[in-house]
Order: C-alpha cells, then sequence, then structure tokens
C-alpha cells in the first residue's frame, strides 16, 4: 500500500477521533462542546463539518453491520489497529493523541473502550503520555 498524502492522513485522522467518541456507545454533549473548545476540527486541518459527518458515517456503519440480535460492536480492534497505521505523520499523530485524550476525558470518564484505543494508539505510534501533558 503506497504511503498517504498529508490531506488523506487528516482524513483518516478524523476518523480515529470519531471512533473514540463513539468508542463508549455514546456522544455525549460535553464531547461536542469539546470538539469545539478546543478547536479539534481546524487542529487535525478539517472543517468542523467533516469531523461531525465522519461521527455521523461512524454510527451509521456500526448500526449497518449489526447483528439485530447483538448489541452492535462499537470498537473493533482490528479496523482500529489498520487506521492507526495509515497516518505516519509525527506532527499529526500528536495531535490525534491529544484529541482522542481531550474527548475522552470530555464526559469526566475515559471509559474502558476509550482507554484500550488511547493505550493502542499510543503504543503503536510510541507517544508517552507525559508528551500530551500541557
Amino acid at each position: 500500500m503506497k504511503p498517504l498524502n498529508l490531506d488523506e492522513q487528516r482524513a483518516v485522522a478524523v476518523e480515529l477521533v470519531a471512533q473514540v467518541m463513539l468508542a463508549d456507545g455514546m456522544l455525549a454533549n460535553r464531547e461536542v462542546d469539546a470538539l469545539d473548545r478546543h478547536g479539534i476540527a481546524q487542529l487535525l486541518g478539517v472543517s468542523r463539518d467533516a469531523l461531525v459527518g465522519a461521527v455521523i458515517e461512524r454510527c451509521e456503519r456500526t448500526l449497518d453491520g449489526a447483528d439485530p440480535a447483538r448489541t452492535p460492536r462499537l470498537v473493533d480492534i482490528e479496523e482500529f489497529e489498520r487506521t492507526v497505521d495509515r497516518v505516519t505523520d509525527p506532527e499529526l499523530r500528536e495531535l490525534v493523541c491529544r484529541a482522542m485524550l481531550v474527548l475522552a476525558k470530555s464526559d469526566g470518564v475515559i471509559s474502558p473502550p476509550e482507554q484500550t484505543l488511547l493505550r493502542n494508539v499510543l503504543t503503536r505510534w510510541e507517544i508517552p503520555l507525559e508528551q500530551l501533558r500541557d
């Protein structure tokens, strides 16, 4: 697979942020407020509409692929890992990690699925948590 250019990586970054926003099964108002308050879309180099659209698309894909007899699988770690590996720009990686952390913390609790995604991305990209502190 050929490396992605920066715009393509930004689109992937948006998908990662959307995944963490939905990982706990709820899209909290505090998450959307944090998205706006911290200007996360602008930091990632995309429009707010593109980021909100990615969240909506993520919801639709989750529900479309769900077995009606089961609870939808909100976190597909294999898919997440494939997505993570597509972002190679070091600056964008750090921005994604910061955004994911801010959004996961915004509702007051970092849920186990959010913890899993955060731990995974920090490990795969070899970014220490201390690097994300302001």
